[in-house]
C-alpha cells in the first residue's frame, strides 16, 4: 500500500455476476467498463469450463534499498506522519497513511500502530481496533532525511504505509477534520491529520462496534519506472459469473470469462495473472493467482474462454448481506508492472454453514 488509490482504466472490463459452479442459479449482475449494446459479443455459456490453477505470480520485482541491519528503533521526534485517508470499498471505508523519516539518522520499524481516530475537538471517537496480520509484519528500515511525498502521487520508495479498514460506524456524525492518533511500538504518538476521503462507514449492525482493522508497517515500493509495453490481453473483456451467495469456511466456486471482441486472435503470452479480493464487514480476503493458460493458450476472435475461480472463505467470517468479490485482470505482472485494470466488483452475501 502506497498510500495511494489511483484507478487507470486500460482493459475493458464487464463484471456479471450469472452463476456460481454447476447448478446453481444466477442472480448477482453488475456491468461496468465499454459498450453494453445487446448486440455486442456475449459470453457463451456453451464453452467448457478451464479447470482452476493454483500456480501464483512470481513476487513483483521492486527495488529496494539496502537494509542497514543495526540501526536505532525510530523515535516518534524523527518521524512525520501524513497523507492520511480512505474511500469507499463496499460499506466500509479502506485506507491507510504514510510514515517518512526527516533526522539525519536511519532508524528501524518493525510490527505496527495503535491507531485512534479522534474528531476535530481532539475527541477519541468510539472504534475498536483490530490487528490485521496481513501482511506478515517485518522490520523497515528508513533511511535518513526521506524525501516528502506529493499527496495522490505515488509514494517514493522506502518510506513506511500503513493500511487501515473501518466498518460499521451508527454513531453520529463525527465533526470534521478527524485525526488520526498512531501509538509507534518504541512509544510516542503521532498525529496525522485526515487529508482526503473523509466521512465514516455504513452502519451494517447497529449493536455491534465500530472497528478498525490495522495492518502492519509496509515499505513502499515507489513509483513505476514507465508504462508497460502493450500486450494482447488488454483487448480482452471480461464477465464473472458469480453466485449470490458464499458459505463461511467453504470454498466458494465462481466463473470468470475472457471475451475476445477483436477481428484477431488473442494469445495469452505472457499468461495474465489476476487478484481476487473478498471484502465482507469482517475483513478482506486477497488472493493472486496465474490463469490456467496452456488449457486455452489463444482466444479466437469473437470467441470467448471460461475459467474456473476457487476462492476459501474464512470460517471467521460473520453472515454479512453487503459483502462483495472484487476481480481484477494483470496481463502486465510478469513483465514487472502493477495492474492498470480497475477492479471490478460483484455483490455477494456471506451466509453460516
Amino acid at each position: 500500500m502506497n498510500g495511494r488509490w489511483v484507478a487507470v482504466a486500460s482493459v475493458a472490463v464487464l463484471a456479471a455476476g450469472c452463476m456460481a459452479a454447476a447448478n446453481v442459479p444466477p442472480t448477482s449482475s453488475a456491468i461496468v467498463g465499454g459498450s453494453s449494446s445487446p448486440d455486442e459479443l456475449q459470453p457463451s455459456h456453451a464453452d467448457a469450463i478451464i479447470p482452476w490453477s493454483s500456480e501464483t505470480p512470481a513476487p513483483f520485482p521492486t527495488p529496494m534499498p539496502t537494509p542497514v541491519l543495526d540501526a536505532p528503533t525510530c523515535r516518534v521526534g524523527q518521524l512525520v506522519g501524513g497523507d492520511a485517508g480512505w474511500e469507499g470499498a463496499t460499506g466500509s471505508l479502506l485506507g491507510g497513511f504514510l510514515i517518512w523519516n526527516t533526522s539525519g539518522e536511519p532508524c528501524r520499524l518493525e510490527g505496527g500502530p495503535s491507531v485512534k481516530i479522534v474528531d476535530a475537538a481532539g475527541r477519541p471517537i468510539d472504534v475498536t481496533a483490530v490487528a490485521d496480520s496481513s501482511p506478515s509484519a517485518r522490520p523497515i528500515v528508513l533511511q535518513a532525511r526521506q524525501p516528502v511525498p506529493v499527496l495522490f502521487e505515488e509514494a517514493p520508495i522506502g518510506l513506511a504505509s500503513v493500511r487501515l479498514q473501518w466498518f460499521n460506524w451508527c454513531g453520529p456524525a463525527p465533526k470534521e477534520p478527524l485525526r488520526l492518533l498512531a501509538t509507534l511500538p518504541g512509544g510516542g504518538v503521532l498525529r496525522v491529520p485526515v487529508v482526503f476521503g473523509g466521512g465514516t462507514p455504513r452502519c451494517d449492525a447497529s449493536t455491534a462496534p465500530s472497528t478498525l482493522s490495522i495492518a502492519p508497517f509496509e515499505e513502499t515500493p515507489g513509483p513505476a519506472p514507465t508504462d508497460p509495453p502493450a500486450v494482447p490481453a488488454e483487448s480482452l473483456r471480461l464477465a464473472l459469473e458469480v453466485p449470490d451467495h458464499a458459505v463461511a469456511g467453504q470454498t466458494l466456486h465462481y466463473v470468470a470469462i475472457l471475451m475476445n471482441p477483436t477481428a484477431a486472435p488473442v494469445t495469452l503470452d505472457p499468461c495474465p495473472a489476476y487478484q481476487e479480493r473478498l471484502n465482507a464487514e469482517g475483513g478482506s480476503v486477497v488472493r493472486e493467482y496465474v490463469l490456467a493458460c496452456e488449457t486455452m493458450p489463444v482466444i479466437a476472435p469473437g470467441a470467448s474462454a471460461r475459467f474456473a475461480m476457487d476462492l476459501d472463505v474464512p470460517s471467521s467470517l460473520k453472515s454479512d448481506g453487503g459483502a462483495a468479490i472484487v476481480w481484477s485482470l494483470d496481463p502486465y505482472h510478469s513483465l514487472g508492472f502493477p495492474p492498470r485494470s480497475p477492479a471490478r466488483k460483484v455483490p455477494i452475501r456471506i451466509v453460516a454453514p
